[in-house]
């Protein structure tokens, strides 16, 4: 087990980092829903002060200068800003809506602007493509596909 003696943060105060998962509301940020959206992953924010929680994992403030918004970040869910980064909207379990009609086998089967859910990421090829379930159907899809629902993108920089 990890302690507070032998762990040393690896950011310091006025460091840039990148979020590299999306970080949610775990009932701690009050003037939030439990659950919500509080930082989609990419984001950058500059390190205020770091901590201890229950004495095994450190915990930093992060400052998002677009928002003015601190929140809480784990040091596993931060990266140094300066290292390289490739960026992609969505996650596993994230919902996206469709910018395209998708038709299988010349089947229509889904529309335009049709909510779908997010499997998975492929970032092996030169364009992030997302596999996406429909119905019965898992597919691939480029991430042109596929585009925030309107109320993830509210509040967010």
């Amino acid at each position: 087990m990890n302690t507070v003696a032998n762990q040393v943060p690896k950011f310091a105060y006025g460091d840039e980092v990148r979020v590299v998962k999306n970080i949610r509301n775990d009932g701690t940020y009050q003037s939030n829903i439990k659950g919500r959206l509080l930082a989609r992953r990419g984001r950058t924010g500059f390190i205020r002060h770091a901590g201890y929680y229950q004495q095994d994992q450190i915990v930093y403030q992060v400052h998002f200068l677009d928002t003015n918004e601190i929140i809480g970040c784990r040091e596993v869910e931060l990266i140094s800003a300066k290292e390289h980064w490739v960026n992609n909207d969505f996650e596993y379990g994230d919902k996206a809506v469709l910018t395209v009609a998708l038709n299988l086998e010349g089947q229509r089967i889904a529309s335009k602007n049709d909510t779908v859910t997010v499997l998975a990421v492929d970032r092996e090829n030169d364009e992030i493509c997302y596999r996406i379930q429909i119905g019965e159907h898992d597919i691939d899809v480029p991430a042109r596909a596929l585009t925030l629902p309107a109320d993830e993108t509210a509040g967010l920089g």
